[in-house]
């Protein structure tokens, strides 16, 4: 166990994985659905139906690895079944979700999200039956921040300290900012509500966390917090 992890924002955190693949290659999908033309609540009521199919198999596969590497009893593993496009797996340790989502940005495909959150045993994260179960299955370290992000005014006071270790983006209406730190791996993502850790390569569920928080704490280095 890394102990520079703040194990506060643990219960915030969210470890996650999207990946985008085709409508027509849902199980569900049949000869003469039609393929959408654009995105809706409809749509996405359409895409969760015909995805419950494989839903039910990441669902039945999870169950079976947690069972039997993971040594968790029957009673112990609580399933939801696929609804609306989402199904989760809740155990002694964690929470398990994964869904199928019309992808907004194309109207053809959707986006596979697995999420590890809700972690009851933080002495389990580094454990090697984890990391044997989800290996590199997860890129992402997502948190959900207490407060709204001021994004402007974080925007600013990076430009302000002017240092050269960090490299800057946003838009124009500062809704979002990335924050890439030399020497690290990774690119941090800010909106008001969210705030993401993207590693350009997967890690096991232990050290991709250690990286958030390598991240988080030269961020905080850098700006003397």
């Amino acid at each position: 166990m890394n102990n520079r992890r703040d194990h506060g924002l643990l219960a915030s955190i969210m470890l996650v994985r999207q990946q985008p693949s085709r409508i027509r290659d849902l199980k569900g999908f049949r000869k003469g659905h039609q393929i959408p033309a654009d995105v809706s609540e409809h749509t996405q009521s359409f895409v969760g139906r015909i995805a419950e199919e494989d839903l039910r198999q990441d669902l039945d596969a999870r169950f079976e690895e947690f069972r039997r590497q993971l040594k968790f009893r029957r009673v112990e593993i609580s399933v939801t079944d696929p609804l609306s496009g989402v199904g989760q797996i809740s155990t002694p340790w964690f929470d398990y979700q994964v869904s199928v989502i019309h992808d907004a940005n194309d109207a053809t495909g959707v986006i596979w999200r697995r999420q590890l959150s809700e972690f009851r045993q933080i002495d389990k994260l580094d454990s090697a039956e984890l990391t044997a179960v989800f290996g590199t299955t997860f890129d992402t370290v997502e948190l959900s921040p207490p407060a709204a992000i001021d994004i402007a005014a974080l925007i600013d006071h990076v430009e302000d300290e002017a240092d050269e270790r960090i490299s800057l983006d946003y838009d124009r209406q500062a809704t979002w900012c990335t924050v890439t730190i030399r020497g690290i791996a990774g690119q941090m993502k800010f909106t008001s509500e969210r705030v993401a850790l993207v590693i350009h390569q997967a890690q096991p569920p232990g050290k991709l966390l250690d990286s958030f928080f390598q991240v988080r704490t030269r961020i905080n280095e850098i700006q003397g917090t």
